[in-house]
């Protein structure tokens, strides 16, 4: 079995390909080139410069955009034993606040400024209520203040458990607040070796990556699966025609793209004229895929399409389709298991998985990870599944509440929260309801207060204030009463089933998703 430390992954790309590519940033204003030689010297670096100030087994958190000094950080963080808190840049001040102080951040990078939001300012403000939160970095003047420190590090870089707590990932719970989940560098470096061996790509052709890297599907699909195929990769912020411009300039071989930034692809005015000749593979999950979608990202990209089903539990990915697969295959399952992983049906048909690439649980929360993981050690992963006699896996619908939007989990329990601050709902109950472009959207059943009920503009802005924006409602409605179970609990499934038998009935403040 793999006994590597994330940092390990990287020192063997540097072995094997060091004058390759192994880190291009294409964000604006200029692309950026690391050779794999010289990323392991820049990561080593400021491996040494963290230890100046910081101890193995600190926490240091990121809270930025997808950015050259992030992947840095992400693999300074593991030669240093230090654990990466890495966290969505679109979480409201509350969020943040939970984040960085249930998971006892010690330092934290953090990008001056994301749409219009001063991030910098707004973590230093939180700051005095973060007693365990020392330092803050800003890229730019703070990164190179930061990297100045290696003469004070160690000379050496400790040498790093493999079972060693590499990251703490935040992803909703079915009961409200985020929920650490728990990754070692095990995990990670096993996934980097069997998801690069699922889908193989061409040796030395780019990975292009615009999967957010606060999230597995970006920092161990894309950055640990394209460092472990010693393939150039490729960051940026997504941006369609960005996308585009880089997959066609960096002559990619390879792409991974949430199903939402696929429509954004297909959709933008740039692709017909783009050479994206070198393209062989596209990677996609995070929501239901449906046949048609698969066809139709085939013939617009001329690339095969490989469909993952994954969680943050499983470092991102448990099944994987391989892009040699028949189109059947590709258009309807999502493939099987990666190696290093188990899985059984329970009778209920829920989907159980097993393994050293599997979570060992939630951070500081005992209770939420023996509710999910059992004495067996299986995951429950609240998804529905069936497999076939060829080891193919489909996945049926979901077991639990957790509503799946553009890769993201939400807790219909936090919104729900948040809609009852408002002095004008009595009650509320949030669902999700089937979209081609997110997978699901959120939908909330709102009983007012009084009559007549509240503007539905200002329980959006309500809303706004205080959730990540992936996390709001899209469709609405006002009700009565709500539907109730015997021992007087909202009839989510029957809600679900009223916003899909006719979505005419549902509000919609805003064209989009």
């Amino acid at each position: 079995m793999n006994g590597m430390s994330v940092g390990d992954v990287l020192r063997r790309a540097a072995e094997r390909a060091p004058d390759r590519d192994g880190l291009v940033d294409v964000n604006p204003p200029a692309t950026r080139r690391w050779t794999y030689e010289e990323l392991l010297a820049e990561s080593e670096l400021v491996a040494r410069a963290l230890l100046a100030t910081f101890a193995p087994g600190d926490r240091i958190a990121a809270f930025t955009p997808n950015r050259a000094e992030l992947v840095v950080l992400q693999f300074a963080t593991a030669l240093a034993g230090l654990t990466l808190v890495a966290l969505n840049p679109l979480l409201r001040r509350n969020e943040l606040r939970y984040a960085l102080g249930q998971s006892g951040a010690a330092g934290i990078l953090v990008a001056e400024e994301h749409r219009g939001r001063r991030l910098a300012e707004e973590v230093a403000a939180l700051q005095p209520e973060l007693p365990a939160l020392r330092e803050i970095v800003v890229p730019g003047a703070g990164w190179e203040a930061l990297r100045a420190r290696a003469a004070d590090g160690p000379r050496e870089l400790p040498r790093v458990d493999p079972d060693a707590l590499a990251q703490i990932q935040y992803t909703s719970g079915t009961t409200g607040n985020a929920k650490g989940v728990l990754i070692t560098h095990r995990g990670m470096a096993l996934t980097a070796e069997a998801f690069a061996g699922r889908v193989h790509p061409t040796e030395g052709g780019a990975w292009v990556n615009p999967m957010p890297l606060f999230h597995t599907a970006g920092n161990v699909l894309g950055t640990l699966g394209a460092t472990w195929s010693c393939a150039p990769h490729v960051v940026l912020a997504f941006d369609p025609e960005r996308t585009i411009a880089a997959t066609a300039q960096e002559r990619a071989a390879l792409l991974s793209a949430a199903p939402t930034l696929l429509h954004a692809i297909l959709e933008h005015p740039a692709l017909p004229a783009a050479d994206l000749g070198a393209l062989e593979v596209v990677i996609t999950g995070g929501s239901t895929v449906e046949p048609a979608f698969v066809r139709r990202v085939e013939r617009g990209l001329g690339a095969r399409l490989s469909i993952i089903f994954g969680m943050t539990e499983t470092c991102g990915a448990a099944m994987v389709v391989d892009p040699d697969d028949d189109e059947e295959i590709r258009s309807t399952t999502v493939g099987r298991l990666l190696p290093h992983t188990e899985a059984r049906i329970s009778e209920a048909g829920e989907l159980l998985l097993r393994g050293p690439r599997v979570t060992r649980g939630y951070h500081d929360l005992p209770e939420e990870t023996a509710a999910a993981i059992d004495a067996e050690g299986w995951l429950h992963t609240g998804d529905l599944a069936s497999v076939d006699e060829r080891g193919l896996f489909r996945i049926e619908g979901r077991l639990k509440d957790l509503i799946k939007r553009g890769g993201e989990n939400i807790a219909p329990a936090e919104v729900e929260a948040c809609l009852m601050e408002h002095p004008g709902v009595a009650e509320a109950a949030v669902v999700g309801l089937p979209d081609e472009r997110w997978g699901e959207i959120v939908v909330a059943y709102v009983r007012p207060a009084s009559n007549p009920p509240p503007d539905l503009a200002d329980l959006e802005a309500h809303c706004r204030e205080r959730l990540a924006s992936f996390k709001l409602p899209r469709r609405w409605a006002f009700v009565d009463s709500m539907p109730l179970t015997a021992s007087g609990k909202i009839r989510r499934v029957e809600l679900r089933e009223r916003a899909a038998n006719d979505p005419d009935a549902l509000i919609s403040l805003s064209p989009r998703g």
